[in-house]
């Protein structure tokens, strides 16, 4: 099928904006971060504490940083001026932008006057960068794609005429819908919401959102996983909120249970386990039926499920 037009004025436009119209106004945003990355945007910018396990406290560490996907991720007040050789997309939110020193009010001026793209995915409708004299998306220069919704449903006819769907009910984010497709594919069981989803993760090792928690679980500079402090099982709830649309109670269940997996099973997420694991050889013989020139996401799935713990 031909591209929705919707995705070929992201990719021509010098300064872009979507809305998120997200019911947890502090959390959630980070669910359109796939649907992005998939259009070709590599370069990435969001508050670093969304990356991280901080719990809010007037001390945070950002050493450690965690997210699944590959791509490039930069701090907002550490842009160099060679990143504008690039597109570049910021996920932020009305409180960011005015009650922070991290405004975007600079990129919007800069890209405005070169080919590279700026992407600015927000949470307001009314987003106005500092200073401005009307919402960003009123501006003439501004490529006003709408709300997140409409890309959303763009990806959504995609996966549908390519035989694959998005088999969830309660998620828009798309990394999540293709976890689930995956495990249906291997095991041949569906799942429907992102809770079930999480509750079989510990036994797929083969899925690709399986990796990234063994970065958070990991031992540093050793093998194996260890279960969670208290504060940093907080800290994961806070993470998997930026991600998935849960209220408080379902995250922070989510996160105690995942911790007790790792407590209970000592091989669980730990990534020098994935190679020798029997699903992880079946799961890559079942790839080997999967055409990778009938779509970019028949191509994505062999592709993790062959290379992703190589």
């Amino acid at each position: 099928m031909d591209e929705p037009a919707t995705f070929k004025r992201l990719r021509n436009a010098d300064v872009a904006v979507i809305h998120d119209d997200v019911d947890e106004t502090y959390w959630w945003l980070l669910r359109s971060l796939p649907a992005i990355h998939y259009l070709g945007f590599e370069t990435f910018t969001y508050p670093t504490s969304w990356r991280t396990l901080n719990t809010g406290g007037q001390f945070q560490s950002y050493s450690q940083q965690y997210d699944y996907l590959e791509y490039e991720y930069k701090v907002l007040g550490q842009i160099e001026e060679e990143a504008f050789d690039d597109d570049l997309v910021v996920i932020s939110n009305e409180y960011y932008e005015s009650e922070t020193q991290y405004s975007v009010d600079h990129l919007v001026s800069r890209y405005s006057s070169v080919p590279e793209t700026l992407l600015i995915v927000t949470d307001s409708k009314r987003f106005t960068p500092r200073g401005g004299q009307r919402p960003l998306y009123q501006e003439q220069f501004v490529e006003a794609v709408g709300s997140y919704q409409r890309l959303y449903n763009g990806f959504e006819s995609i996966y549908e005429n390519a035989g694959w769907g998005f088999p969830l009910l309660d998620t828009m984010n798309i990394f999540l819908h293709d976890n689930a497709n995956i495990y249906a594919f291997v095991t041949g069981q569906s799942i429907e919401t992102t809770e079930e989803l999480f509750d079989v993760l510990p036994d797929a090792p083969y899925l690709p959102l399986y990796s990234v928690f063994g970065q958070i679980f990991g031992r540093e500079d050793e093998f194996g996983t260890v279960p969670l402090s208290e504060d940093d099982v907080e800290g994961l709830e806070r993470w998997l909120r930026r991600r998935v649309e849960w209220d408080r109670k379902t995250a922070r269940d989510i996160a105690q249970s995942l911790n007790r997996a790792v407590g209970e099973e000592g091989k669980t997420f730990d990534p020098s386990y994935v190679p020798r694991s029997p699903k992880v050889h079946e799961a890559r013989q079942e790839a080997k039926s999967i055409n990778p020139d009938e779509s970019s996401i028949h191509k994505r799935y062999r592709s993790w499920l062959e290379e992703e713990f190589l």
